[in-house]
């Protein structure tokens, strides 16, 4: 289920920073999770956010001089076709 997925997503990147993630509901289905990266987070640590936004449809990184985040998109999960029994 895709929203195991995102619930997971954020659970790993909010243990791997000590930060909180969101989850949002995109406007046209699917979900977004973003989170604020903390300064001076350890290697390790950023690959583990590296591993956890890889499992998602897309995925960015925005930073200014004062302030870094992620964030991670998940599409609208399709309903898999119906195989007919005769």
């Amino acid at each position: 289920m895709r929203t195991t997925r995102v619930f997971d997503a954020a659970n790993r990147l909010a243990r791997a920073t000590g930060m909180r993630a969101r989850i949002r509901l995109r406007p046209g289905g699917g979900y977004r999770v973003d989170l604020a990266l903390p300064q001076g987070l350890p290697v390790e640590n950023q690959l583990l956010v590296l591993e956890a936004l890889a499992g998602a449809d897309r995925y960015g990184h925005h930073y200014t001089d004062k302030a870094q985040s992620v964030w991670a998109e998940y599409d609208k999960e399709q309903e898999e076709p119906r195989s007919e029994q005769l």
